[in-house]
């Protein structure tokens, strides 16, 4: 925590505070001004790289920095996968991180310290404008190792006096342990949550069936999974507001939503482009400005947006755009362990593991789950004890691994990519 507290409160994330306010005080015509000059600059760190040099090399003068960028191609995972350490500048002053992201392609990414400052900043800020201060405490579910995985009784969290945070943790959720978890975030006296989805959900849900008192807490931020209208609907009656953020471990596009539920970008973050699906659906296509390290240009997120709007045009709240309506990104089942537990996301043991092109997890019953694997000509017996190691870490041990071979996992009728799938009736 201390480690993180130089890293995330550092000059940066100071210097990053106050270039984050002091956008905010600017005029719509001087935000979008100041958009083309980080566009600018971010496609001027691209072009040292080794991936973009050529590319740039061969392109004609352009004025106008859209105009640039749009003469630049799209850039997908799998390319990215294969190049990744093209794309970096500097790599002596960078930290490494990895994402499975929506299409369950593991990526290994560098990230600068001002990029981590900035990202931290942004958090900061959003729930700063939901009304959270830095002396208020706050309820954090997801996805941190906190507890050993077999754990059966309480505690099921810890308390992170640094970051004034309680960190619970989401892979002991179920109907034996959900009110202990509703009982310490009363006992908390906390107002604000930041949550997976899914976990929120868990416990909304568990609260409903049994006739428990609403929490009324004061915000839920919702983050890093598809926000459901079924779960949205139980985690504001049940828990608090919900208030959704959508953004990527690639570092190319930040959306937070609105009073009227719809996403709006962070024009200060990047650029974003929407690729058109039809039937009002468009991929979410984002070119980064924070982290100049490894500047990724027109990036296909894979991430789905429903009826964008631009910059002209209103949304419902009366802020204009440029956003859209919703966001369909992961799409996940929850994994049930026979001990009743209820896990959301997993995408995590697949993190860092470089030889793989896409995973996918599949639970057949209760006591056991198809780990499927595409995986590249490296991959080695090292790779599947690792991810069956930080599977049961997270999970327990009393669940049998299946590891299947393939050479491409099938999407979902509408185009998506399910990381976890759960056959159990």
């Amino acid at each position: 925590m201390l480690a993180k507290l130089i890293i995330k409160r550092s000059f940066w994330f100071n210097k990053s505070m106050r270039e984050i306010e002091a956008f905010k005080k600017m005029s719509f015509d001087e935000q979008r001004a100041r958009q083309l000059i980080l566009l600018e600059k971010t496609l001027r760190a691209a072009a040292k790289t080794k991936f973009y040099s050529d590319i740039f090399s061969k392109l004609p003068k352009f004025e106008n920095p859209i105009e640039l960028l749009k003469s630049i191609p799209y850039l997908d995972k799998e390319t990215l996968r294969k190049n990744s350490e093209k794309f970096v500048v500097n790599p002596s002053f960078t930290v490494p991180a990895h994402t499975s992201g929506t299409t369950g392609t593991p990526l290994k990414l560098r990230r600068d310290i001002r990029s981590i400052a900035y990202e931290q900043a942004n958090f900061f800020e959003w729930y700063r404008s939901k009304g959270w201060n830095p002396e208020d405490a706050m309820i954090e579910l997801r996805g941190d190792m906190v507890v050993p995985a077999n754990r059966k009784n309480p505690p099921f969290g810890i308390r992170d006096f640094i970051f004034k945070k309680y960190v619970l943790s989401s892979y002991h959720l179920s109907d034996k342990t959900c009110e202990w978890y509703i009982e310490k975030i009363k006992k908390s006296k906390a107002k604000f949550l930041s949550a997976y989805p899914s976990s929120a959900y868990i416990l909304a849900d568990f609260m409903k069936r049994n006739n428990i008192e609403p929490l009324g807490l004061t915000a839920v931020f919702l983050a890093s999974e598809t926000i459901y209208d079924y779960q949205k609907y139980l985690i504001e009656k049940f828990i608090g507001t919900v208030c959704g953020q959508y953004g990527n471990a690639e570092r190319v596009v930040w959306m937070t939503t609105c009073s009227a539920g719809s996403y709006h970008e962070n024009v200060n973050y990047g650029f974003t482009e929407y690729i058109p699906l039809g039937d009002n659906y468009y991929e979410i296509v984002a070119t980064g400005f924070i982290n100049k390290s490894m500047p990724l240009l027109r990036y296909k997120t894979g991430d789905v947006a429903i009826d964008p709007f631009g910059r002209n045009e209103k949304c419902e709240c009366g802020c204009n755009g440029p956003g859209c309506k919703n966001i369909i990104g992961r799409i996940d089942d929850v994994l049930i362990t026979p001990d009743g537990r209820k896990i959301g996301r997993l995408d995590h043991i697949f993190k860092g593991i470089e030889n793989i092109i896409a995973a996918q997890i599949i639970q057949h019953d209760f006591d056991n789950v198809e780990i499927k694997i595409v995986p590249t000509e490296s991959f080695s017996t090292n790779d599947e004890k690792n991810i069956s190691e930080k599977f049961h870490l997270r999970v327990g041990d009393n669940i049998n691994l299946i590891f299947n071979y393939v050479n491409d996992i099938p999407r979902s009728k509408n185009g998506k990519f399910r990381a976890v799938i759960n056959l159990i009736k």
